[in-house]
């Protein structure tokens, strides 16, 4: 993410268009040429429609997705995989305005555990996969990696790969306006203090257009604010959203957003701008997850060198939190439509996809699979081993807030957010807010 991990259009009107007009043109469509054709068995080909969020032809998963899918096709002549794309909010969208219905055009799909897909699950949208779990699969998956996609003693899905927050930083601008990579908050407000003056550079690329790249800063600040354990109580339910160490984080946000450190419009700036700025140098930092370190390596358009990028821990607050706590985990995989007219092909389809992209993140140094297949690490990227030597650091993980609350709360989350990315942000109502989206 996760994220990966935006804002909502509130309007039944966005819905209903969405449901008529993307339902019909706004994915893009792949199957890979081994799905054309007969199979020779004289058997009708079982048709398996996919949908996924890796839309852009740049994104290594995106062909890691192809290739497994191609492998799958030839092992398996008498499938036919159908496979739609849209980018991550148009397609947040189409799931919600698909499943508002019967989602017929689905059998699987990609989307996020824990308290994202709780309604869907509760709504008896989506297949147990219990039935189809093998003892061999079951050996096959790391421990504590299926958390949240279980429901009611029932597992849902199985996990791809696990993602780790990290501030991605220019060393060769912080040098340039000589400032210290920032360990602390201190550090960092002093930081873009400096960085500020350089010419034409934003100290950090938000990419707050999109809720959930606003809410990775909140996040990050509260979590050393208020702390894992605590979070992890209020985003479950076993705490309500209360204390100062919400409200520290918001005023941080907008201490920053005063001191320029997102630039003058960060509203107007989206996710792949953010990470555009920063692949081109107009940006010293990116709070972003660890897929993004990939495409330092990986994206043409990346003008900076790979080699003056540092990974980094969300700095600490003096006094406050703990060193081991971090934002990640294993949160984003494929599930089932439970009106699949293929419930036994799709669940076969979903734990190979699962274990074939979890590899696959692990492979091209996008995130750490939650298999344990064994993986050549001779091509991870360096920014890549960065990070693994962080997440070996890690003791306690918060997952992003709006794959962990309910989707009503977590809208309005990423929604408000987005309010302290502006002048004259009220923190206060913020926490009003959240305590009335959140304390229900």
């Amino acid at each position: 993410m996760k994220k990966g991990m935006g804002k909502r259009v509130s309007a039944v009107i966005l819905t209903a268009a969405l449901a008529v007009g993307l339902a019909g043109c706004a994915g893009k469509s792949s199957t890979p040429p081994a799905a054309a054709g007969s199979s020779g068995s004289g058997k009708d080909k079982v048709v398996l429609n996919v949908w996924h969020q890796w839309s852009n032809d740049t994104n290594e998963l995106k062909k890691k997705y192809d290739e497994a899918v191609a492998a799958y096709i030839k092992d398996n002549p008498d499938v036919e995989i159908n496979t739609q794309t849209l980018d991550t909010e148009a397609y947040k969208t189409k799931i919600s305005a698909e499943f508002a219905g019967d989602a017929k055009g689905i059998d699987l799909f990609y989307y996020w555990g824990a308290g994202t897909a709780r309604k869907m699950v509760n709504a008896d949208k989506l297949l147990p996969l219990d039935p189809y779990i093998t003892d061999e699969v079951k050996g096959k998956l790391l421990e504590g990696s299926t958390a949240a996609f279980e429901y009611n003693d029932k597992t849902y899905s199985l996990p791809m790969f696990s993602w780790y927050m990290t501030l991605y930083c220019n060393k060769d601008l912080f040098e340039q306006a000589g400032a210290e990579l920032p360990k602390t908050y201190d550090q960092l407000v002093t930081a873009v203090e400096k960085l500020s003056k350089l010419d034409g550079v934003t100290p950090m690329a938000s990419g707050a257009k999109d809720g959930w790249n606003a809410a990775f800063i909140y996040q990050a600040l509260a979590l050393r604010s208020v702390g894992a354990e605590d979070i992890n109580k209020m985003l479950s339910g076993k705490a309500p959203f209360e204390g100062e160490g919400y409200k520290d984080a918001a005023d941080k946000v907008q201490e920053l957003y005063k001191m320029g450190a997102f630039g003058a419009n960060p509203l107007e700036q989206s996710n792949d701008d953010a990470n555009a700025a920063f692949g081109n140098g107009k940006a010293a930092m990116r709070l972003m997850g660890s897929w993004f370190a990939n495409s330092i390596y990986s994206d043409k358009t990346v003008t900076i060198k790979p080699e003056d990028v540092v990974a980094m821990k969300i700095p600490m607050i003096p006094g406050k939190g703990n060193e081991g706590d971090y934002c990640g985990g294993f949160v984003e995989s494929f599930w089932v439509n439970k009106n699949t007219k293929n419930p036994d092909q799709a669940a076969k389809f979903a734990i190979y996809i699962n274990e074939k992209m979890g590899e696959a993140a692990y492979e091209t140094g996008s995130g750490f699979s939650g298999w344990k297949t064994e993986i050549d690490e001779k091509g991870l990227n360096p920014l890549f081993i960065q990070i693994k030597d962080l997440l070996s650091q890690g003791t306690t993980a918060v997952l992003a807030w709006d794959t962990s609350l309910d989707a009503e709360p977590a809208t309005i989350h990423n929604e408000q957010v987005q309010t302290l990315f502006a002048p004259n942000a009220d923190t206060g109502e913020f926490i009003k807010e959240h305590e009335a989206a959140i304390n229900k």
